[in-house]
C-alpha cells in the first residue's frame, strides 16, 4: 500500500510543478474534486479512452511525460493538467501491480489531485457521498467495498487477506484519500487478481 501513498504524493508534487505550465484559462471556480472524480474516473469504469475524452471535455490537457511521477510497479500512466486562477488540478490514470503472497493484484487507477482544498469540507462531503466509514491503509484513508447487485458492501478492515479476497471477486472498488499541505488527492481503484 506504500505504492498507493507514493501515487497520491506524486500527484501532489506534479500538481505543484504543473501549476506553472497552465493551459487555456477557464472560469475560476473551485474544482469539486468529488464531482470530477465521479464524472471522469468512476463513470469511465476503467475505460481509458473514456477517461481521456471526459478529461478533454472538462478542460484538461495532456501533460508532458517529464511531469509523470515515477511510481513503483505502475504502467500505462497518463497525466492531464488543468489550472486557473482558483486551483490547479492533476488527473492521472494508470495500472499499479501489487504482489500479495503468490498473487498479483492489478489495480486500474484514476486519481485527481486538487490544490488548494478545504480538507474538513472535503472529508465531511466524502463521508456523506460514500455513506460509510473509511479504513486506515498505509497511512491513508480508504473506502473499500464490493459492488453487488444490491449496492455497496463495505469492509471494516483491509488486511492483505481481506484485500486479496475482495480483489478476487472482480467486484472490488476502492477510493483512497490523501491530504498534503493545502491539497488533496482522491484515487479510485478497480483491483483484480491476474
Amino acid at each position: 500500500m506504500k505504492r498507493l501513498r507514493l501515487l497520491l504524493v506524486s500527484l501532489a508534487l506534479a500538481a505543484c510543478a504543473g501549476a506553472s505550465s497552465a493551459q487555456t484559462a477557464v472560469e475560476p471556480t473551485p474544482t469539486d474534486v468529488i464531482d470530477l472524480l465521479n464524472t471522469v474516473c468512476i463513470a469511465a469504469h476503467g475505460d481509458r479512452a473514456l477517461v481521456r475524452s471526459r478529461a478533454s471535455e472538462a478542460g484538461f490537457s495532456a501533460a508532458p511525460s517529464s511531469l509523470a511521477p515515477p511510481i513503483r510497479n505502475a504502467s500505462d500512466v497518463e497525466l492531464f493538467i488543468r489550472s486557473n486562477a482558483t486551483d490547479a488540478v492533476i488527473l492521472m490514470t494508470g495500472k499499479i501491480t501489487r504482489r500479495v503472497g503468490r498473487d498479483s493484484v492489478v489495480m486500474e487507477a484514476c486519481a485527481v489531485n486538487v490544490r488548494p482544498t478545504d480538507h474538513r469540507a472535503l472529508d465531511r462531503r466524502l463521508r456523506e457521498v460514500v455513506g460509510f466509514a473509511p479504513v486506515r491503509l498505509a497511512g491513508l484513508e480508504a473506502y473499500a467495498w464490493l459492488q453487488t447487485p444490491e449496492g455497496r458492501a463495505p469492509t471494516r478492515e483491509l488486511s492483505d487477506p481481506q484485500f486479496l479476497a475482495m480483489a478476487r471477486t472482480g467486484q472490488m472498488r476502492m477510493l483512497a484519500i490523501d491530504r498534503q499541505a493545502n491539497g488533496s488527492s482522491l484515487a479510485y481503484f478497480l483491483p483484480r487478481v491476474d
